[in-house]
């Protein structure tokens, strides 16, 4: 049960306070930085999206690893290639720069990559 459901279900007869209510429960409530901003309620506030988070970091962790593995071989030109030879396809565009010509990634270039990057490396091979 989320803690709001917990607070509002808070009876004056079991304990003096809410914090003391939480305290019998273990849960430990401290101050964060919003409080005493009392328009701004953290329930409201924009929460990140984990699942893109890892899914961004666990991507971009296993691209370096690919670009260490692809120059250690030197085949990174290879790569290069593949990537321009890559044909239009609906919902997915075709770059005009070669991979390593990508100075900043874009998410249409990362969504892109994420879509072929196991073919590209097949057929860098």
């Amino acid at each position: 049960m989320p803690y709001r459901a917990k607070a509002l279900r808070h009876e004056p007869e079991e304990a003096a306070s809410i914090a003391e209510y939480f305290q019998r429960l273990g849960v430990k409530i401290a101050n964060n930085v919003f409080t005493g901003l009392d328009l701004v309620s953290p329930w409201d506030l924009h929460k990140p999206d984990l699942l893109q988070n890892i899914y961004l970091g666990l991507f971009k962790h296993t691209i370096e690893w690919v670009e260490r593995f692809l120059k250690k071989h030197k085949r990174q030109q290879a790569l290069d290639d593949a990537w321009q030879e890559i044909a239009h396809y609906p919902r997915f565009s075709v770059l005009k720069n070669a991979y390593r010509g990508i100075t900043q990634w874009q998410g249409k270039e990362l969504r892109n990559l994420g879509h072929c990057i196991s073919a590209i490396l097949a057929s860098a091979f």
